[in-house]
């Protein structure tokens, strides 16, 4: 009874979030703050296609669904770097500590930066000599519990910063995260709710400027006055996503030796179109894997490769994935992330 009133409820957000999301006039690419929030964490989840809310079985859950790391039975770290177009450079770090076998706890960092960029004026289009960067950080918290055998629940709070230059804008997010493991071949449901929170309103030195508040005299003195500017809303996203064992010791075709998984996923931003993504993955021994996924309805993303080699040392399992995603008429995007398991 208690998995049906879970299961039903769950239906009921998806219903209705999907009602919401269909009834709303498209209107607002690109106007939300934080960008680099969207950016996918994690080589295996990228090289999936981004279908991963569902699977959501390493320290990345933190990123995708918090509800994932809930099973944990030891501690995990992942440290990722992301060759992000125009020589950007987008960095994790994520921990997972297990708590009593049906609840863990996680804590993520990212960073976002430009790297220095030369100024530029009307005056002089071909740089000042003046250099500054851009800079973005998120610091989250999560927590997940075992409801019952195939429900997992988890929320994340997080400190959201960007800095431009001299200028800046804080604030705090929430995530919360659902997943359903129907014990038919690892069939699983995931569903997250992503980036909800204030919005962000620059501030900073840069905004400071001097203004003549009446031009035509000689002797009226200059005054100092501040820019505001508008507030920002967070790019709110909502994910649904399901995955299954082909091949594999729970999967369709019981096989010892080699591993099947897909998977697929819809997701909705409040300032983009829906995208879809499918995924899989194959893996042999549990040592080496080829993964491969392609989103949909966007207009550069699409392909996605990757790669991973997992072994003991020792007590300890570590782990490297490598991911390539095709972006269009900009260079393929490079994820490489470690993971360690002592």
């Amino acid at each position: 009874m208690v998995f049906k009133s879970v299961f039903k409820t769950i239906l009921l957000i998806t219903i209705s979030s999907a009602s919401i999301m269909n009834a709303q006039e498209f209107t607002k690419a690109g106007s939300s703050a934080a960008q680099f929030l969207k950016i996918p964490v994690g080589a295996k989840a990228v090289s999936m296609g981004s279908a991963f809310t569902s699977i959501a079985n390493d320290v990345s859950a933190l990123y995708w669904n918090p509800a994932g790391i809930a099973k944990f039975d030891r501690i995990s770290m992942n440290f990722t770097n992301t060759q992000w177009i125009a020589d950007m450079n987008h960095n994790y770090f994520g921990m997972v500590l297990p708590l009593d076998g049906v609840s863990s706890v996680g804590i993520g960092v990212i960073q976002f930066s430009t790297g220095q960029i030369e100024n530029t004026t009307i005056l002089q289009p071909k740089g000042t000599g003046i250099f500054y960067d851009a800079e973005d950080l998120a610091v989250s918290v999560s927590y997940a519990r075992q409801l019952i055998e195939q429900v997992s629940v988890g929320v994340s709070a997080k400190y959201v910063s960007q800095r431009i230059w001299n200028t800046t804008a804080q604030t705090v997010a929430f995530d919360l995260g659902i997943l359903l493991n129907t014990g038919f071949h690892d069939l699983k449901m995931g569903f997250s709710f992503q980036n909800f929170g204030p919005e962000l309103t620059m501030k900073g030195s840069d905004l400071v400027k001097t203004v003549d508040l009446d031009p035509n005299s000689e002797t009226n003195p200059l005054v100092e006055s501040n820019l505001t500017t508008q507030p920002f809303s967070l790019p709110t996203s909502y994910r649904a996503g399901i995955s299954m064992a082909i091949i594999g010791n729970t999967g369709m075709a019981q096989i010892s030796s080699s591993t099947l998984v897909v998977s697929a996923e819809a997701l909705h931003l409040n300032d983009n179109p829906e995208h879809y993504s499918v995924g899989l993955e194959y893996g042999f021994m549990d040592v080496f894997f080829l993964r491969g996924g392609y989103i949909f309805n966007t207009d550069e993303e699409g392909l996605t490769l990757g790669s991973g080699l997992s072994f003991n040392l020792g007590s300890s399992v570590i782990t490297f994935d490598y991911a390539y995603a095709d972006f269009g008429v900009f260079d393929g995007i490079n994820v490489f992330s470690l993971y360690i398991n002592p």
